[in-house]
């Protein structure tokens, strides 16, 4: 079962961050992660380092660093809220290509410009695909047991002893 650390709110399908559908990692809201110190983060980077990240993964990118806010958007999002693709330069990129090319924490993320330097607010952390480190905890502390949070966390899952599966 996979699990992360702070989802910002609504987990991932499966297909959206991976590339295979999983009948029980299906998109579930996931409250309770005020507590996560990695709910909101910020990343901040110049335009050419930026660039020089992006070249590192993609040599073939091409992208005018003077004209660096019209070379970025978002094309779409995923059922759990984060970027499915975005457009950056001449290449598309999924939010997991974008996120793990630019070091950040979630590929739930809005980027701001300043002059030479690139803001990257991020919202959660980790693949955001499973059962939420925060959201169970804080489903925990309100009274929920394992059982109640795996399977709320792992859709359509059955829990059994172990032992009752011995032949």
């Amino acid at each position: 079962p996979l699990f992360h650390s702070t989802s910002g709110g609504k987990t991932e399908n499966s297909e959206d961050y991976f590339t295979a559908r999983v009948p029980y990692l299906r998109s579930v809201d996931s409250g309770y992660e005020d507590a996560s110190p990695h709910l909101l983060t910020k990343a901040t980077m110049t335009v050419k380092e930026f660039i020089d990240r992006l070249k590192k993964e993609y040599p073939d990118i091409k992208i005018d660093g003077k004209k660096i806010e019209k070379e970025i958007r978002i094309l779409d999002h995923t059922e759990g809220g984060k970027i499915r693709r975005i457009q950056i330069g001449n290449k598309t990129l999924s939010g997991r290509e974008a996120r793990e090319a630019l070091g950040l924490k979630s590929s739930d993320f809005t980027v701001e410009v300043k002059g030479n330097t690139m803001t990257f607010h991020v919202v959660g952390y980790g693949h955001g695909v499973g059962m939420s480190r925060f959201g169970a905890d804080g489903m925990a502390k309100q009274g929920s047991d394992y059982k109640a949070i795996l399977k709320y966390y792992y859709q359509g899952v059955e829990l059994v002893n172990i032992e009752s599966l011995k032949p």
